[in-house]
């Protein structure tokens, strides 16, 4: 049983370093992954599809996740997660979405909430709540029944588009809002910093979307390395956070938030003291390793509640929930601060499994 664990994550993450080496379908078909790749029969649970060049034209029974040079979507799925340089999604529905890449082309039907992030983003369709995108350059010819909250450089509001709530935009951007748009307010805010804000869109390119999409995913193949190592080490530690109450999470978020803050402290005071050196250096080491085990942890937790019993594999479950983190963290605000909480909680997690032992 063991050696087939090893070789299942072996293959795992042969096929996320180098899509092309996974030709045929894996588990059950969710999983696809070649040079050039197109889905087009229904898929019956999560779906994961990478490659240089992703087609989806399906429709998908739970989340889909896609990621490649360049992505094309339509269909429909519960929660759409799709990162890329060239991203086209055309005649797609899902509940919320999260997109990331240079060159963005939307026309959807997204029942909740949309979160963009571009070089050049281009959006025609409905979006049941709200809007968040921020990029270089931002048009909008859609219908936006919430508020619009944009960060660009340069922002087209064309005649067809509709906003419902709020249109909220950098005080900064150069702005082409037509007279025939029906707005139901406008609000603009200050940069935090107007003259880096204008060099960092200027400087904006392709090519620095790339860059941060490609550090992005060598972060979340390290921490996909641990974090399935560590199932396969220590299964009996992922058993008892399975077991983990959602009435816990808040605790466990307190606890974790006075680590952070006292952590770093205590190991300070330490090593000022003589006797002491040793030992915060040993808890400075030890609190870099806890907050970076904490996210997995707290992921593991999270996506097992929210899966509930439709994936009971420890692996699948990182396997889904830690992508899912890290395109969450390629969103300005929402990424940081769902990285905080994630944080907290992984390190509330680890100080009640000690409490435990």
């Amino acid at each position: 049983m063991k050696k087939f664990l090893k070789l299942f994550i072996v293959i795992a993450l042969i096929a996320f370093v180098n899509p092309s080496i996974a030709k045929a379908n894996q588990v059950d078909g969710l999983f696809r992954a070649d040079n050039s790749i197109t889905v087009n029969e229904k898929m019956e649970g999560t779906g994961f599809v990478a490659g240089n060049t992703v087609t989806v034209n399906n429709e998908v029974d739970g989340i889909l996740f896609t990621a490649g040079n360049i992505v094309n979507v339509s269909g429909k799925s519960d929660y759409l997660f799709t990162a890329g340089n060239s991203v086209n999604i055309s005649s797609s529905s899902f509940k919320d979405g999260f997109v990331a890449g240079a060159d963005i082309k939307l026309d959807v039907n997204a029942e909740r909430d949309l979160y963009v992030a571009g070089s050049s983003i281009s959006l025609n369709g409905v979006v049941g709540r709200n809007l968040f995108a921020t990029g270089d350059t931002v048009i909008i010819d859609g219908t936006i029944n919430g508020d619009l909250y944009v960060d660009a450089s340069s922002l087209v509001i064309n005649s067809e588009t509709k906003i419902n709530g709020t249109l909220k935009y950098n005080e900064d951007a150069k702005t082409e809002i037509s007279k025939d748009a029906l707005i139901g307010a406008k609000e603009t805010y200050k940069s935090t910093n107007v003259e880096t804000n204008k060099i960092d869109t200027k400087a904006l390119s392709g090519a620095t979307i790339i860059s941060k999409l490609l550090s992005t995913l060598v972060g979340l193949l390290n921490i996909l390395v641990v974090g399935l190592l560590m199932v396969l080490l220590i299964p009996s530690l992922f058993n008892k956070l399975k077991e983990i109450e959602p009435n816990k999470l808040l605790p466990s978020f307190a606890w974790g938030l006075l680590i952070l803050i006292v952590g770093p402290i205590f190991a300070i005071v330490c090593m000022l003291t003589y006797v002491g050196l040793s030992t915060g250096i040993i808890l400075g080491i030890l609190y870099g390793v806890l907050m970076y085990l904490g996210k997995i942890f707290s992921t593991y937790v999270i996506t097992s509640l929210i899966l509930k019993d439709k994936v009971k594999n420890p692996y699948l479950i990182l396997l889904i929930g830690l992508p899912c983190l890290y395109i969450i963290k390629l969103i300005p605000f929402v990424g940081t601060l769902v990285s905080f909480v994630l944080l907290c909680i992984g390190l509330g997690l680890l100080t009640n499994i000690i409490k435990r032992k």
